[in-house]
């Protein structure tokens, strides 16, 4: 890379735009330049200027320490910046500034880059960065394309994350790089040759950019550490595992004893499910009996209740004997209520039938008075048509004579306000002349007053202009004199800081010395501690503890899984209960469903036959005394009321269809139904025996876990079965207590022991920062002193520039009492500039207004002279007009009045054209009427012919239905007498009888079907006896393995019982051993699994450790500092190696050498005989070489074999005798020839100004801090 023009614009003191051109003479052929000027002129600005250009950063600001701001919320950044935000570098006063860098990279093209900002009033814009390349094309044209500085990322915000990823592949280094390669830091390297090897470390680290080195070691004691811990937590886990394992003899013995009790328990589990039939025998013994007697009471109360119901069978058979008589008793009932209907009916049509006759006379008297009303309303009309027309025409007349009235009374008002306003024009211009004449004399009053100061208010703006500039003048002067004299006080006080800052490094010092002596002792004392043997106690009480709480665990686990069990063996006994009356309910309802199924196809079949239509159409064929087609009888009851007769068949149809329906319900009803209902207990006491399956392994689980945990405590009882918990709990409770005092005692050493380290780390800590405090306490001393010396320089700069702004504050003042005629101005400005300023501006506005205001009022005064004449001439001619139109208004209201009083004689003053509307209304509305009551009239009539007939109509038909009637009650009472005098037929028949029997309220289906009901009940219930005997009977056959009762007074039942005791006890005995047993073989199980599973990781975690362990012995601490130290003394060798090869070409006499294994250096003098001399040996010019030649060496290793073709060295130079400065300024010369650089040296010493004939000289211009480039 190569730098081919900087360009800068109001850059800190760099006021305009300054241009460095090293392609143009002198600089293109200089192989040596020097940057000089001023303390505090702006050279280090250049350097700036180029960063910024190119990576928007600036050397003076990049890490910079913020101060504290004094507000509750941190201020706008735009507002006010931050000490490290580069737009600090913005000059003060101006709006814009801007740094730009033409050069050429290694791609072989030139690029522009260029950096700018602004300030908005009070906020400052984001920095504009661009970067252009710069392309030829073949004619010679010359254009730009930009580039993205990002690469094609994402611009970070702020101005801390810059993102330079395209700028650094074009120019091949980053900002650090860059600073380093072109930017030599000699001053560091001073320090770095002085300084011990734990500082060289951490500062050959700052030079190098190498950070990487103390972060990769502190990683690396990070992941030893967490290898570390993983592997710690495997191993115990793998210790915890191994106590549960059996040897290989106590393993076939457990073995052989659990093949004895699982076939022991089997045989139990027979002989007791034996007594489980035996007594479920008898229990459904009991139960059939129980169900037998209560199916025997049902059917005695059915029989019961079907007796009950004899009354309503004997009105049913009177109901059936009277059927004949039914349809001719409705003919009867309904012709009378008919006949009841007419009679009202004829009445009322009769009342409506004169009603209509009344009406219709009415509504003809009316007719005839409205047409006469229509015949004197049309020759009323007729006459006054005449007198209509004849007002019409006068009316027009008067309107036309009232218009022009009112016209001539409008222009009357119009000339009258037009005399009013001329009169007050000639009024108001009477006034404005006296008023202008008035303002004219004032004004050439005032302008008398004002002739001393004429010169002085001509040039008034060029007199305020001056005085301003003096007062600011004389404000600056005495703000800066007051900011000099704070600045000298400031400067007494910072030298007392000096001193302090002496005085407090000193007493750091000791205070290290005495903190390196406590940390001695303290290790000494910490070595005799068993650090081993303490956490060997601590694992042994942790693991006892984790034992007894795992065993009272198990313990509870053991009671509860035991309580599991009883319950699962309670519900499994009543869901079989369940399950048995279930299917025993299904079987018999099935029973019955197979029987209905069986019957009902026969007694459907002999239904259809008997109700089919053919059969109908044959009893309807039979005759009386005639054989049957079918079966010969010459008799045939059944040729009428077969209905009767097949009702209860129909009726058993039904009931046994309904039964078969209530059954499928009984069975298969979704919610509720026997096979849903002994599925869903099958299903429950499959999940039980599941259940106790699982209670089981895991009893056995925790027996196994119990026995194996508990042979370390020979205290606790071996089989935590048959142990008595409320003792088992105490005595876990009191081994719990007496482990976790001894767990105190041991944490207690511990603790004292971790305090005690503790306070050593904190010890190791404090000396740690006091060290890097005292570096920093010498880093701030020497900061210090070097801006006390600069500041003192800037006070005797500051005291000249007062002298001189105070000699130009004097020419000043006396130009300004030439120019400025008041005679006590001096002691105004003092007193109050303000006031001096505006009684100025006071006296110049009332000597402008004072002539704007006498030449105006002449010029107005000639106007208002002319327009008092037009005004006068105006009114004369109004008043001609006025009276003119007086005389013509008087004629015309005369005539009108004539016209008025005879349109008035004619129809009495109404309007011709609203009579006439008047007239024509009465006529049409007259008509209306008549057209209405001619309609309402005819309706009327219509209505009453038609209502005549109907009533005529109605009283035939009412005598039809009388006869009808007549002949319908005839038949009834003969019907009645024929059934009273038969002796077959129960009780006496009456006409109020029939009424009960044919009332639609009688709910005879309801009693039929009460009657069907209760024979039905009887007979299923003597069904369902009959059943339950035959199940009993079934039952008591099935009988295996008879019970041998001593005596008649022995319960089955409860010596079944007895015997079931006895077996589940021997049974609950043997399940506990075998759980034990079992418990034991899972757990060694267990164990074999868990160690070969956790083997193999152990294994990866130890090998993890172990490579671990060695990379942190060899490089890894908590603090970074050996592997830091192991990386720099290679990255000193490589820098070595380079500052030999710079040295060389500064002078042959010297050469450097590395301490082995360190970070020492030391320097070979070849003049005396290759003497090794130490740093600490050589004089301030030997050591600005040595500093020089690692700076150089250091730019190279920097530069990452990318050619750099510029390079800057800042100060330095006034510590080299004469020999020495000629002998670097030959050798930095040569870096062109050898290396292709052009160097640049900063400085502000004469030496170099004249040892060096091409220059850029930093210029100060005047004062306020402003400076130019000068190149020679």
């Amino acid at each position: 890379m190569k730098l081919l023009k900087v360009i800068m614009y109001n850059l800190a003191s760099l006021e305009g735009e300054q241009v460095i051109d090293f392609e143009s003479e002198p600089l293109r052929s200089a192989d040596l330049f020097s940057i000089v000027g001023e303390t505090g002129s702006g050279k280090s600005t250049i350097l700036d200027a180029v960063c910024l250009a190119l990576y928007g950063l600036a050397p003076r600001f990049y890490g910079a320490d913020n101060f504290d701001y004094y507000h509750t919320e941190r201020p706008n950044n735009d507002q006010v910046l931050d000490p490290d935000d580069p737009r600090n570098i913005l000059r003060k006063g101006t709006k814009e500034c801007f740094a730009e860098v033409v050069f050429l990279a290694r791609d072989g093209f030139r690029y522009r880059a260029r950096w700018s900002c602004s300030i908005a009033r009070i906020n400052y814009t984001r920095p504009e960065r661009r970067l252009y390349r710069i392309v030829v094309d073949e004619a010679g044209r010359t254009s730009e394309k930009e580039v993205e500085i990002t690469g094609g990322g994402r611009q970070k915000r702020g101005h801390k994350n810059i993102n330079n990823e395209g700028l650094d592949r074009i120019i091949g280094l980053d900002y650090g790089q860059f600073t380093r390669t072109v930017m030599l830091a000699q001053n560091s390297f001073a320090n770095f040759v002085k300084a011990d090897d734990k500082d060289k470390a951490v500062l050959l680290e700052k030079l190098t950019g190498t950070e990487l080195y103390t972060a990769v070691a502190r990683k690396i004691y990070e992941f030893y550490k967490e290898a570390e811990a993983a592997y710690n937590e495997v191993f115990n886990q793998v210790k915890a595992f191994a106590v549960h394992q059996l040897s290989d003899e106590k393993l076939a013995e457990v073995e052989t004893r659990k093949g004895e009790l699982d076939a022991s328990f089997r045989t139990l589990q027979a002989e007791l499910q034996k007594l489980k039939d035996q007594q479920k025998w008898y229990a459904d013994l009991c139960a059939l009996e129980v169900a037998f007697a209560g199916e025997e009471a049902k059917w005695r109360q059915a029989s019961e209740k079907a007796q009950n119901l004899q009354p309503v069978r004997d009105e049913l058979r009177m109901l059936d004997e009277v059927a004949p008589i039914r349809d001719v008793y409705q003919i009867y009932m309904n012709l009378q209520r008919e006949l009841k209907e007419l009679t009202e009916e004829v009445g009322r049509k009769q009342l409506q039938c004169s009603a209509l006759e009344k009406e219709e006379a009415e509504k003809r008297k009316l007719l005839l008075d409205v047409k006469e009303n229509y015949n004197v309303l049309r020759e009323k009309q007729e006459q006054m048509l005449p007198l209509v027309t004849a007002a019409r025409k006068q009316k027009v007349e008067l309107d036309a004579q009232q218009a022009t009235v009112t016209r001539l009374k409008e222009e009357e008002s119009l000339l009258a306000k037009k005399e009013e306003l001329l009169r007050k024009e000639q009024a108001e211009n009477e006034l404005q002349v006296a008023e202008l004449q008035k303002r004219q004399a004032e004004a050439e009053r005032m302008l008398a007053e004002l002739i001393p100061h004429r010169d002085m208010l001509e040039n008034k703006n060029a007199v305020s202009d001056r005085l301003e500039s003096l007062y600011k003048a004389v404000k600056r002067w005495q703000k800066e004199s007051e900011d000099w004299k704070k600045n000298g006080i400031e400067l007494e006080n910072q030298q007392l800081v000096c001193r302090e800052e002496e005085n407090r490094l000193q007493k750091s010092d000791e205070e290290l010395v005495l903190c390196r002596e406590s940390i001695r002792q303290k290790t000494q004392a910490l070595a005799g501690v068993d650090v081993e043997a303490l956490q060997q106690r601590m694992a042994d009480v942790t693991k006892c503890y984790t034992d007894l709480e795992r065993l009272r665990k198990l313990q509870a686990a053991v009671m509860e899984r035991r309580k599991s069990l009883s319950e699962n063996r309670l519900a499994s006994e009543q869901i079989t209960k369940e399950l048995d009356a279930a299917m025993r309910e299904m079987k018999v309802l099935t029973t019955e469903r197979e029987e209905i199924n069986r019957l009902l196809p026969g007694l459907e079949e002999a239904w259809q036959l008997a109700s089919s239509r053919s059969a109908e159409h044959m009893r309807a064929a039979l005759k009386p005394g005639e054989p049957c087609p079918v079966c010969g009888a010459r008799e045939h009851p059944y040729a009428e009321g077969i209905a009767e007769v097949l009702q209860p068949v129909k009726e058993e149809i039904a009931r046994r269809r309904k039964r078969q329906t209530e059954i499928e319900e009984r069975l298969d009803a979704s919610p509720g139904g026997l096979r849903l209902l002994c599925s869903d207990l099958n299903g429950k006491l499959s999940a039980l025996r599941e259940g106790t399956g699982r209670l089981n392994a895991e009893l056995a689980e925790a027996v196994g876990e119990w026995t194996t945990l508990v042979v370390a405590y020979p205290a606790l009882p071996a089989d935590v079965v048959r142990a008595d918990a409320p003792a088992l709990s105490a005595l876990l409770t009191a081994e719990s207590e007496r482990i976790v005092v001894q767990g105190k005692q041991v944490r207690a050493e511990q603790n004292a022991y971790q305090q005690a380290q503790n306070e050593l780390t904190a010890m190791r800590r404090t000396y740690d920062e006091n060290q890097v405090v005292c570096a920093r306490q010498r880093e701030e001393l020497h900061r210090r002193t070097v801006e006390l010396k600069q500041r003192q320089g800037q006070s005797e700069q500051k005291r000249a520039e007062l002298q001189q702004l105070e000699r130009a504050n004097s020419d000043l003042r006396e130009a300004l009492r030439q120019e400025i005629s008041l005679p006590d101005w001096e002691q105004a400005f003092e007193q109050d500039f303000g006031k001096l300023a505006d009684r100025l501006s006071d006296m110049y506005d009332k000597y402008r207004e004072a002539t704007r205001v006498q030449q105006e009022s002449v010029g107005l005064l000639n106007e208002r002279k002319v327009a008092s004449g037009a005004l006068e001439k105006q009114m004369a001619e109004c008043l001609a007009a006025v009276k003119e139109n007086k005389e013509e208004t008087a004629g015309a209201v005369q005539l009108y009045e004539a016209k008025l009083k005879a349109y008035m004689q004619v129809l009495g003053g109404a309007d011709p054209d609203e009579t006439e509307r008047t007239l024509k209304l009465q006529l049409e509305e007259a008509e209306k009427q008549v057209q209405l009551a001619d309609k309402v009239h005819s309706e009327v009539a219509e209505s009453y012919s038609r209502l005549s007939g109907v009533v005529k109509a109605a009283e035939e038909q009412y005598r039809k239905k009388q006869a009808d009637c007549m002949a319908a009650q005839r038949g009834v009472e003969d019907f009645i007498m024929r059934y009273n005098e038969s002796a077959e037929h129960v009780g006496v028949l009456s006409k109020e009888r029939l009424d009960m029997c044919f009332s639609p309220s009688a709910d005879w289906n309801g009693k039929r079907e009460q009657v069907r009901l209760a024979d039905e009940e009887v007979k299923w219930c003597q069904g369902q006896m009959e059943a339950r005997r035959k199940a009993m009977e079934a039952h008591r056959d099935l009988q295996v393995m008879p019970l041998e009762q001593s005596g008649e007074d022995t319960n089955p039942t409860a010596v079944l019982q007895e015997e079931m005791q006895k077996v589940q006890c021997a049974l609950d005995e043997l399940d506990k051993e075998r759980l034990q047993v079992g418990g034991m073989l899972m757990a060694h199980r267990r164990s074999v699994e868990q160690m070969l599973s956790a083997g193999e990781e152990l294994e990866r975690r130890r090998k993890a450790y172990q490579d671990w362990k060695e990379l942190n012995d060899i490089l890894g601490n908590a603090n970074g500092d050996k592997f830091r130290e192991t990386a720099q003394c290679f990255t000193l060798r490589f820098l070595i190696r380079q500052a030999n090869e710079q040295l060389r070409m500064l002078n042959h006499r010297y050469s450097l050498e590395q301490v082995r294994d360190s970070l020492g250096i030391r320097v070979i003098d070849h003049d005396r005989a290759d003497e090794v001399r130490n740093i600490s040996s050589l004089s301030g010019g030997e050591t600005f070489l040595i500093s020089l030649a690692l700076a150089l060496g250091l730019s190279s290793l920097s530069s990452r074999n990318i050619p750099m073709c510029n390079l800057f060295v800042d100060e330095g130079f006034g510590t080299l005798d004469s020999n020495s400065l000629n002998m670097v300024i030959d050798a930095l010369s040569s870096l062109q020839s050898m290396q292709g650089k052009k160097v640049g040296v900063i400085s502000h010493t004469a030496e170099m100004r004249e040892r060096i004939r091409t220059q850029i000289r930093v210029v100060k211009v005047g004062s306020g801090g402003r400076s130019a480039l000068e190149i020679v």
